[in-house]
């Protein structure tokens, strides 16, 4: 799998109903026997948009009627499709569905008060990974002279730099880079939202 080029086509949300820790461990018993290097990104720990904040709050914590939402790469869900008659409410969990992803996108935005920390965002930005693109990008800066030295003190700055855009790309990419964005403490980024084929 770690040879195979990164798409949202190889990518596929499963869902499962069951309790969390169930599901986590099934997938890892999975991995394990199969020997597969598995791909799997739980929803609630990536912050992968399925229905809004209480659904996720729901299924992080296991409350009951949650469904768990888990990103798989085609390897595994191939193998979750040839063994699914032996998953059954018997062993804690079902699977609800298996829908290819077609895309993935997130929204990111920032703010900056100084040129130096503008361009260290910048630079990031301009440092995608391979496959990830940013669409409808829109910088603007504001300098107010007047402003100049009394930042600390002040909601008026002498320097501001606002930018905004939607990221795009394979989903695990997008795990990845969202990681990275958020460990900046300039740079917001939202929910990945995937779309199905």
């Amino acid at each position: 799998m770690a040879t195979q080029k990164s798409s949202n086509a190889s990518f596929a949300e499963v869902v499962f109903e069951g309790k969390p820790k169930v599901v986590r461990s099934f997938l890892h018993g999975l991995m394990l026997g199969s020997g597969l290097k598995s791909k799997i990104y739980f929803s609630w720990d990536e912050g992968i948009d399925h229905g809004g904040k209480a659904p996720r709050f729901a299924e992080k914590f296991g409350l009951p009627g949650t469904d768990v939402h888990v990103i798989v790469d085609s390897a595994t869900n191939a193998l979750l499709k040839k063994h699914i008659k032996l998953i059954g409410p018997d062993h804690g969990l079902r699977i609800v569905s298996q829908r290819r992803i077609r895309s993935a996108k997130m929204e990111m935005k920032f703010v900056a008060y100084a040129p130096k920390y503008d361009q260290e965002i910048m630079d990031f930005l301009k440092k995608l990974p391979a496959g990830v693109k940013m669409r409808g990008f829109n910088h603007e800066i504001r300098k107010d002279s007047d402003a100049k030295g009394v930042e600390a003190y002040s909601a008026v700055h002498h320097f501001e730099a606002h930018g905004e855009g939607t990221i795009t790309g394979p989903v695990d990419v997008l795990v990845d880079y969202k990681r990275r964005s958020q460990a900046h403490p300039l740079i917001e980024v939202g929910e990945i939202k995937i779309s199905h084929s």
